[in-house]
């Protein structure tokens, strides 16, 4: 059994928290198609396949069952390049994977809506109509292996747990026969998916960096983020009496009113309360004032001053929020806004169903979870909780919440970011029409200054003197906050807002700003071209899914950033092992987090020097695997003692 590649599977009794026992396991040699399957007995044998293996192949196995053998037996997770995740493959080759899924789905459910209604009519003869493939509507978008199962038709997942339930065991207490039958079906399922996914063909380069990324990013989950609960509950009752205070006052500015509702018309006498057969009894309610309530919110400000909503939710209701509200000039409006505004940290902090608060661990740590290709893009999502979410220290309450997310005693926090990413990548894409004169001026010169005097029209040798021209200030302000709405592909409306203008106006921006910039011009018409097939190559050869022209560009920047990004964390935590340093809160540096194109790290007191070089070295080399990438990347590196003090 030594080396071989092998798609395996283990059962255990709980969790990776939880977990004490592996039960069972069982490994399919790709090659050969021999099955070996491991009783309780014979963990031991399988524990030496899984270390000698050359190739392990497994669904959520980085996540967890590579984690629950270091857990049990002391066994390292194996090096990136000896595993591939199924579930991480699945989602690279299927980033997209609704839009196949939404007509799955949607067949299945006609079938059998006309299945179930042809039998009660035709209870004697069979269905005539062709049977679609079963996709049950539950498992649109979702990666795991039974919802694989029904896509691929061929193997199914089995129904062992459910029966257990069903009669009333505990499926994963103890080994039995079915359990080990049940393991056995998902390998040759597992099987059966990776060589589909082999089949549909991917990137080399791209599955190997998610799979170094997810081994990370699996780390960091276990790893947790200290969390400051003293000082979490300190805020959430500060503003939660803020919140009862702002009720009360909002309350006394909108008494309670009184709505008339339909007639109600009695079917009978009723001499109690003075009803009679066939005669209309009007029917008021009073209602009292609900801050919290959107529907009141609009009614209210409707009554009182006339306001003529401009923008609508989807479901069509006037849209009621703190940015809406704080635009408003009715003397309400701005403790509305507050409202709106502490009812939102709140609900981050202590009542959501993720809130901090709720999430927190008995050690006092959270442990934030990944989707490291959460996004067509490729960009990672994160969950229990979003941290991407977490207000920035330059918003109200965003030092106070940021502070929350700290280290232990001994230990520093370095706070590391790519630096200009985003135009960056811009740059890197539009050397291919400009030579490079874009990069040029991002590294060298005030690239936003140069964006102003492009949208508005001033000359190119104007320099920028906020002194003796204020409005030099307020033009690079609006070219700084112009370029990413333009890169994220905002709409003429949207543009045009940004001066206070509309859909005119911000196509003239528009015009001039491509005018200026006609390398830019002839990058968005090249990937509007490209984008015509529906996927655009990104920098590690993974396919891009575009689901519309005007979205091209940004997704093709929004990949490149997100792939820069994985290789710089990917590359620094092998550069600081290969340095001498543990990573882990038993050895020198931990990663907390990675929220985009950040970095948060804890490190030992006295290595702050040594860890910050190595981040912005890595950092800086970190595009040099991509054949295609011209802009030089860069990092920098803060201190502090918590995330609010070192971004």
């Amino acid at each position: 059994m030594t080396g071989g590649r092998y798609v395996f599977d283990i059962e255990t009794n709980g969790l990776l928290d939880a977990v004490s026992v592996i039960h069972s396991a069982v490994a399919i040699n790709i090659d050969t198609e021999e099955v070996l399957d491991f009783k309780p007995a014979e963990i031991g044998k399988f524990l030496k396949l899984y270390q000698d293996a050359e190739l392990l192949i497994g669904h959520n196995i980085i996540g967890y069952d590579c984690a629950v053998i270091e857990k049990l037996h002391g066994i390292p997770v194996p090096p990136a390049e000896k595993l591939i995740d199924t579930v991480n493959l699945a989602k690279l080759v299927f980033s997209d994977i609704k839009a196949t899924d939404f007509p799955l789905a949607k067949a299945w459910k006609a079938y059998k809506a006309k299945l179930e209604q042809w039998e009660l009519q035709n209870p004697d003869r069979p269905y005539p109509y062709k049977k679609p493939k079963e996709f049950p509507g539950q498992f649109v978008g979702l990666h795991s292996l039974e919802a694989w199962g029904y896509r691929l038709g061929t193997e199914r997942k089995g129904d062992y747990a459910k029966e257990m339930k069903a009669e009333g065991l505990d499926p994963w207490a103890e080994w039995n026969p079915r359990m080990h039958e049940y393991m056995i079906q998902d390998g040759r399922l597992n099987l059966a998916l990776y060589r589909y996914l082999v089949d549909q063909g991917f990137s080399e380069q791209a599955m190997k960096l998610e799979m170094r990324v997810q081994r990370l990013c699996s780390q960091i989950e276990r790893n947790g983020w200290p969390f400051d609960r003293k000082a979490a509950e300190e805020l959430y009752a500060n503003l939660c009496a803020e919140r009862e205070s702002l009720s009360q006052s909002l309350r006394s500015l909108f008494p309670p009113w009184t709505v008339q509702l339909d007639d109600f018309i009695p079917k009978r006498d009723n001499k109690t309360k003075g009803y009679k057969r066939g005669v209309p009894v009007e029917r008021f309610e009073t209602f009292e004032f609900n801050p919290s309530s959107r529907d009141h919110i609009a009614d209210r400000l409707k009554a009182k001053y006339g306001w003529e909503p401009s923008e609508f939710t989807d479901s069509g209701k006037p849209k009621v929020d703190d940015e809406v509200l704080s635009k408003l000039k009715f003397p309400e409006a701005k403790q509305l806004a507050r409202f709106f505004l502490i009812q939102k940290r709140i609900g981050q902090l202590g009542e959501g169903n993720k809130a901090w608060l709720r999430l927190v661990t008995k050690e006092g740590k959270i442990h934030g979870r990944y989707n490291t290709n959460g996004a067509v893009t490729g960009r990672a999502t994160h969950y229990d909780p979003n941290k991407a979410q977490v207000p920035s220290v330059g918003v109200e309450f965003g030092w106070e919440c940021r502070a929350l997310f700290t280290v232990l005693p001994g230990w520093k926090q370095l706070g590391a970011d790519q630096s200009g990413l985003e135009l960056r990548c811009l740059g890197s894409f539009m050397a291919a029409f400009d030579g490079g004169a874009y990069i040029k001026v991002v590294l060298e010169g005030d690239i936003h200054w140069e964006n102003a005097k492009a949208l508005f029209g001033l000359p190119d040798d104007t320099v920028r003197d906020e002194a003796a021209h204020p409005e030099h200030k307020k033009y690079r302000n609006v070219a700084k906050t112009f370029i990413y709405a333009f890169l994220y592909g905002a709409g003429d409306a949207k543009l045009g807002s940004i001066i206070g203008k509309g859909a005119k106006a911000g196509a003239q921006l528009r015009a001039r700003f491509l005018k200026k910039f006609p390398a830019l011009a002839k990058l968005i018409a090249a990937v509007k071209s490209a984008a015509k097939k529906g996927w655009l190559k990104g920098l590690d050869g993974r396919k891009i899914p575009v689901r519309s022209e005007h979205a091209a560009l940004n997704s093709l920047l929004q990949s490149a950033g997100a792939v820069i990004c994985k290789q710089w964390i990917a590359d620094a935590e092998d550069a600081l092992i290969a340095a001498g340093l543990k990573h882990g809160w038993n050895g020198d540096f931990v990663f907390l987090g990675w929220i985009h194109d950040e970095l948060q790290v804890a490190v030992r007191e006295g290595l702050e020097d040594k860890v910050s070089a190595i981040l912005i070295e890595t950092a800086r080399r970190a595009g040099n695997p991509f054949p295609s990438w011209r802009c030089p990347t860069d990092g920098e590196v803060k201190v502090g003692l918590n995330w609010a003090t070192c971004h």
